[in-house]
């Protein structure tokens, strides 16, 4: 059976598809259409009570600045999560500005906000590394390679992603280079969250 965080994710992506089949039906901008994180007394997170109207103001001010669509913003087992409708790169900036943006709110705003890690992502892309674009943006970040066969004794390397070339997929390894034949690469994806034992979110 799938844990409760696999089906709130897919409950999560399937509100979001709706909102983005029903809004044009209604003739409605995506600002203006009724949206998941519209804010209400019974879906305000813990913690968030007199916060969350005006994070959710936030994110949709940085994301409109990119001309993206917010289709959910959730608070979950200490993550905050923000789904918006967009390529990786936008995506990518988006993280950039709201993690800034968040950063001299609760700074500035005297705002006790309770611990979290961002995470902005969309409906429509998953943790698997597909295009040049996808391998560009992610250049530095932690990932999981798995390979068809063997190779170097290991069928999945874990390491830092350098990027791709017409041959290999490129990972550093505690300051080692490894040089994965792309023939043999079934997929790079990112490493999905870990709760830790004794998380309280």
């Amino acid at each position: 059976p799938a844990s409760p965080g696999t089906l709130s994710l897919m409950v999560a992506r399937f509100l979001a598809c709706l909102t983005a089949l029903i809004a044009p039906a209604l003739a409605l901008h995506p600002r203006l259409a009724p949206r998941p994180h519209a804010p209400c007394l019974m879906c305000v997170p813990a913690g968030f009570e007199e916060a969350w109207p005006q994070l959710l103001e936030i994110v949709d001010e940085e994301a409109a600045d990119l001309a993206l669509a917010v289709d959910d913003v959730a608070f979950a087992r200490g993550k905050l999560s923000v789904l918006a409708s967009g390529g990786v790169d936008d995506l990518v900036a988006l993280n950039r500005r709201l993690s800034e943006r968040l950063d001299d709110w609760e700074a500035n705003a005297a705002v006790e906000l309770p611990p979290y890690m961002l995470e902005v992502a969309s409906p429509g892309v998953s943790d698997v590394l597909r295009s040049d674009a996808d391998y560009a943006a992610f250049k530095g970040f932690g990932v999981q390679a798995t390979l068809t066969e063997e190779y170097k004794k290991r069928t999945v390397h874990e390491g830092t992603l350098l990027g791709r070339d017409g041959e290999h997929v490129l990972l550093n390894l505690k300051g080692r280079v490894l040089k994965l034949p792309r023939e043999l690469v079934a997929e790079v994806r990112l490493p999905s969250a870990k709760r830790e034992k004794g998380d309280p979110y």
